[in-house]
């Protein structure tokens, strides 16, 4: 096989040609489907079980937050597999919304990122580890600031410390405070910041995904097996007051005031 010359990169995205710099983002303006059944479910050894544990359960209780009543509209901007359907009551209206390409989503976002939907027309919003994707995070959370109706909540999960994880592309990280600003500045009132996986643990992950694939095929579910557990033990004795400091994932329950 012949190997390409190396060139120097100037970021962490591969390497491309002037040509094909910004379009090729390959269809970053279409739905890119994940595995459900590797992501949702967290087979013993997998790389992200104690994320996959955890993540879900912290969400859900943060969702009654949202004060969501019967008959009710909830958008979930970003949909997915939509698998957070389970969190609200049958009889509400649930708007899965999602670029283009998503067969799940009645809802199509727009090319510039914005929704066909109109003022003040749900009750409701749902983001779950979205933001870190979108080009824009201002006009994202403005849209959901313009779609709710004056006393609404939204709930949005980001990551804080992570992995480089393109779907198809990713540009954001945050810190608590940098998240909680984002928010106040599209007009925002904070309700609750809450960490989910607090610094130990997200440090032995970031090592574990550093390092896992050194190991042969053989032994990676071994090792990450061994990793999940430590990690999941660490994170047990981290107090909530030192995971909104450090995080592998923020969520936020913020309200839109009733006087704007």
């Amino acid at each position: 096989m012949v190997r390409p010359r190396r060139r120097a990169q100037t970021s962490i995205t591969p390497a491309l040609s002037a040509r094909d710099a910004r379009p090729s983002l390959p269809e970053s303006g279409r739905y890119h489907p994940h595995r459900p059944s590797d992501i949702r479910v967290a087979r013993p050894g997998h790389r992200y079980a104690h994320h996959i544990n955890t993540l879900p359960a912290r969400l859900e209780e943060l969702a009654a937050d949202l004060r969501v009543e019967p008959g009710a509209c909830v958008l979930d901007y970003g949909c997915a597999d939509i698998p957070y359907r389970h969190f609200f009551p049958a009889d509400i209206d649930f708007v899965p919304a999602d670029l283009p390409g998503n067969p799940q989503a009645t809802v199509e976002i727009r090319e510039d990122g914005t929704l066909p939907l109109s003022d003040e027309s749900v009750d409701a919003v749902m983001s779950t580890q979205v933001l870190e994707h979108v080009e824009n995070p201002a006009v994202y959370l403005s849209e959901c600031f313009r779609v709710l109706r004056p006393g609404g909540r939204l709930l949005v999960s980001t990551h804080g410390i992570f992995i480089y994880h393109p779907d198809p592309v990713d540009y954001w990280r945050w810190t608590g405070a940098g998240l909680e600003r984002e928010l106040c500045d599209a007009g925002f009132e904070i309700v609750r910041l809450e960490g989910i996986i607090g610094l130990a643990a997200t440090g032995l992950q970031l090592f574990q995904d550093a390092t896992l694939y050194r190991f042969p095929a053989r032994l990676q579910r071994l090792f990450a097996l061994v990793m999940q557990s430590i990690i999941r033990a660490l994170d047990a004795r981290t107090s909530d007051a030192s995971r909104r400091l450090n995080a592998q994932v923020y969520a936020v329950v913020a309200e839109r005031p009733t006087d704007r």
